[in-house]
């Protein structure tokens, strides 16, 4: 693990992500490394301590970004990542809603 001090914020988001997609197959699940994969083994989503992040990688993400909220636009950061950096920040209970959305695009990605 990149950053010990980050590892109540990954479990706050692994915990979300996998409440959130308990129908997918959890490849890994180690502290501070989280991959769901859908049932064809495609990536769907990573939540990984970084060093000055936690990254959430959201692969439907990547093709469609008009269904990202516009509360976690501000934790955007390349096609298909969201970098958050404080367990208490209010756009994370947001996440729920876009896994949701994205589970709905499981067949369009």
């Amino acid at each position: 693990m990149k950053n010990d001090s980050f590892l109540f914020l990954w479990a706050r988001l692994a915990k979300i992500v996998q409440g959130s997609t308990e129908e997918l197959e959890v490849v890994v699940n180690e502290p501070g490394d989280l991959r769901v994969v859908t049932s064809s083994g495609r990536s769907f989503v990573s939540v990984r301590v970084q060093r000055k992040h936690v990254g959430v990688y959201l692969l439907p993400l990547y093709y469609h970004p008009e269904v990202l909220p516009q509360s976690l636009s501000g934790r955007k950061s390349g096609k298909g990542t969201l970098r958050f950096r404080d367990e208490r920040d209010a756009s994370i209970d947001d996440l729920p809603n876009l896994i949701e959305n994205c589970l709905a695009l499981i067949d369009h990605y």
